[in-house]
């Protein structure tokens, strides 16, 4: 985890939001309708090229893509709609890797502005990557990228992320066994305005939700259940922390897989939520249990001082009215370095140091 770079019911549950639609008959159709902007849909059969489809396409236009399966490597630099046709529209690596012009090599789709010129508006949908050395689905310097009722699993690293970006949308994605990293990410950005990560599932990964140093990010109603760590909040130093990031109603049980340690990463395993470092974070109304391990960073809701080299405490931040219960070795943990932190109406019943709960 580069902290200093940029069950059967629940496959159900997932697969069935990525509904399949109607097929077109024709390569390129001009979209009228209501907006009547003049935006085309370019169709894209199996064992086509996605990416001289993006290629051709004017900003505004629909990618749309037939059941089957597709080389992924697609660069997006443009604003456009990528859509499948559901879980059986499978992106796999083969054939031209073009992500790694920009230096992202083994990505399914990666999405990549420059510094002050975002790629703004980028939609992707109803569709799988699987099996990238890398990433699922990658933005950097991006402004409203939505990734929706994705499916990414069997990644080698992230899952679906966003470095450097403002204003994402991730919901009603499902992020499986997505090797050293994190299922989702947001990080690397002064402020996100406003960034949401909800009704999303992450499961099997290092870390089901990892926000590093980003502030103002929103995660509801979200299943992290089976990972190393179930949510990370992560200041590692970098000049603003990390912060303002609110998570609630999120169902964080269970995330007792081990990861060894990696890069400057610690071991991880046995926790619900995570801080290293932060302030003025907000976690409430969550539901927080059995996750258990033995290791110093194991527990419910842990917090830490941030990592090195300035490891600066967790300040400021409420946990609020959650249901913490079945952790191991404690349900909350304070070892911040601060004591500004606080803990109100949490239901729970161990707590290092006693009297949290």
């Amino acid at each position: 985890m580069r902290w200093t770079t940029a069950g059967p019911v629940g496959v159900v549950a997932v697969l069935a939001g990525l509904t399949p639609f109607t097929t077109a008959g024709q390569a390129s159709a001009q979209e009228g309708g209501a907006y009547g902007h003049g935006h085309r849909t370019h169709v894209v059969r199996p064992g086509h090229s996605i990416q001289a489809a993006v290629d051709r396409a004017r900003p505004g236009d629909t990618i749309k893509l037939l059941r089957g399966t597709y080389d992924g490597g697609v660069l997006v630099n443009k604003r456009l709609t990528i859509r499948g046709a559901g879980e059986k529209t499978v992106l796999r690596p083969g054939g031209i890797d073009h992500c790694a012009a920009v230096k992202r090599a083994g990505t399914g789709i990666c999405v990549i502005g420059r510094p002050g010129h975002p790629v703004k508006g980028v939609t992707i949908e109803d569709l799988t990557v699987r099996k990238f050395a890398k990433n699922g689905v990658f933005g950097q310097f991006t402004d409203r990228l939505t990734v929706e009722r994705v499916l990414a699993a069997d990644n080698g690293e992230y899952g679906i992320s966003e470095f450097n970006s403002t204003r994402g949308r991730f919901a009603h994605n499902w992020a499986l066994n997505n090797g050293d990293e994190a299922g989702f990410y947001v990080g690397d950005i002064a402020n996100a305005h406003g960034t949401v990560v909800t009704g999303n599932r992450s499961t099997g990964n290092a870390i089901g939700l990892l926000v590093r140093h980003a502030r103002n990010v929103k995660a509801w109603r979200n299943e992290l259940v089976g990972n190393c760590v179930g949510v990370a909040l992560v200041d590692d130093g970098q000049k603003g922390g990390q912060g303002n990031t609110k998570v609630w109603k999120n169902n964080v049980s269970k995330n007792n897989r081990e990861c060894a340690a990696h890069e400057e990463v610690p071991p991880l395993g046995g926790t619900g939520v995570l801080f290293f470092g932060g302030d003025h974070n907000l976690i409430e109304k969550n539901v927080v249990k059995d996750n258990r391990g033995r290791l110093p960073y194991s527990g419910g809701i842990v917090l830490f001082r941030g990592t090195p080299p300035l490891n600066r405490p967790a300040r400021d931040n409420l946990i609020l009215l959650n249901v913490v219960r079945g952790n191991a070795p404690f349900d909350l943990v304070d070892n911040s370095g601060s004591r500004t932190n606080r803990f109100r109406r949490n239901l729970c019943r161990t707590s290092n140091p006693a009297g949290l709960c």
